[in-house]
């Protein structure tokens, strides 16, 4: 069996789930590949398609994605001999609706809601808005009077699409789950089944701390908070807001932040802020959480958060606000402490009880790496796909067809 994985960019949360899962299915005897975006230079992507993506971002107040794009597809020689074709995260590159469609029969398609792109008329992020659940009108992050057209022209485009196929859905959290079963384009598929997140605990285990400070030239003394994001301005990440806050921690000379990610952002005056680039190597990753003493996340939403299960394995205990599917990924109490949305009182006060308590620390993050070795190993993660691919193919007979699923 050969599997083509989809993403728009070789880096970010998506990527790294299906180059694990790449690499979990090969010990069950499955071939898969990731296939992404050429990385040219904007200048030389089709003009049409550059006018097409600014038209989009100049019509929306928020990150909006349609799928009427001219930048080629994957060519029919990439899909020779393929058997599924599992889509990940896919906007800002082409018309997918159209290509499904197209697509021969003998293909199976699993599609994977990392957000809600796929299940939606255009937007990424679920902040209340539950127009998704009939034809996204009218769209709140559009402007009018395109609101009223462009999300649910891309609502119907999909639905059309979906309908012609037998897609298999995927979710990384119940709470994700939740919100796709109530959209159409789900609906029509039948098929929708939650898959926990996977992570190389090969890597992400429990680090020498002396020895990953060493090679980061970080003080032993030190109070360590790791942070961080593929993209530092990314505004759901919440990354400025962030560093603010922990402005108001006492003690701050022997405080650090270690700050991982993309792009730059202003560094608040009085808070020591080491920034380290994005960190694509699992290896090195491990290391920068392994010198931390906790990491914190201030992200507004997440459909699961693989960066705190990452921390996680490390032994590194979590603070994160308790929004989407994040209570799931990173359990309150273990091996997390997780506070309301914004609620600066309680992140300080959590943040603070681990600063001065090393054996809640040391108890937490042990915790932590229990819960991620018994619940994210990336066998069973593979394993699970296989047995979803198969049924894809329809090797293995099941049981209500095209009913939804839900397998935890």
């Amino acid at each position: 069996m050969r599997i083509l994985h989809l993403n728009t960019h070789a880096s970010g949360g998506s990527y790294e789930y299906a180059a694990l899962l790449c690499t979990a299915l090969a010990e069950q005897g499955i071939e898969g590949r990731v296939l992404c975006k050429n990385l040219e230079p904007p200048e030389d992507r089709p003009f049409l398609d550059r006018v097409i993506r600014r038209l989009y971002v100049s019509l929306s107040t928020e990150p909006w994605h349609g799928t009427r794009r001219v930048a080629p597809s994957p060519a029919d020689e990439q899909l020779a001999g393929i058997d599924v074709v599992h889509l990940h995260t896919l906007a800002d590159w082409f018309d997918v609706p159209r290509w499904l469609e197209t697509l021969p029969p003998r293909i199976g398609v699993v599609i994977n809601v990392h957000d809600m792109w796929h299940i939606s008329g255009g937007c990424f992020l679920y902040r209340g808005c539950d127009r998704y659940s009939d034809t996204c009108t009218p769209c709140p992050i559009l402007k009018p009077p395109l609101n009223r057209i462009l999300a649910k022209d891309e609502h119907r485009r999909k639905l059309q699409a979906y309908q012609s196929r037998q897609v298999h859905f995927v979710a990384n959290s119940q709470w994700s789950a939740n919100l796709a079963e109530r959209s159409p384009l789900v609906k029509v598929s039948g098929s929708l089944r939650v898959i926990t997140p996977g992570i190389d605990t090969d890597t992400f285990r429990p680090q020498e701390k002396a020895q990953c400070r060493a090679s980061l030239g970080i003080r032993q003394n030190a109070f360590v908070i790791a942070a961080g994001a593929a993209s530092l301005t990314d505004t759901n990440k919440n990354i400025r807001w962030l560093l603010e806050q922990l402005t108001r921690l006492p003690a701050r000379e022997n405080l650090l932040v270690l700050l991982a990610g993309d792009g730059a952002v202003n560094i608040p005056d009085g808070l020591n802020v080491r920034m380290v680039g994005g960190i694509p190597d699992r290896a090195a990753r491990a290391i920068f959480y392994g010198s931390a003493d906790i990491f914190v996340s201030a992200s507004l939403m997440e459909t699961y958060g693989l960066t705190l299960v990452e921390a996680m394995a490390c032994g590194v205990p979590v603070v994160a606000f308790r929004v989407g599917g994040i209570p799931e990924a990173a359990p309150d109490g273990r091996g997390a402490i997780l506070c309301d949305r914004l609620d600066v009182t309680a992140l300080l006060e959590a943040v603070t009880n681990l600063r001065e308590s090393p054996q809640l620390r040391v108890t937490l993050g042990q915790l932590a790496h229990e819960t991620v070795q018994s619940r994210n190993r990336a066998p069973t993660f593979g394993s699970k796909f296989a047995q979803l691919y198969r049924e894809c193919l329809g090797v293995e007979q099941t049981t209500g067809a095209n009913k939804a699923v839900t397998v935890t």
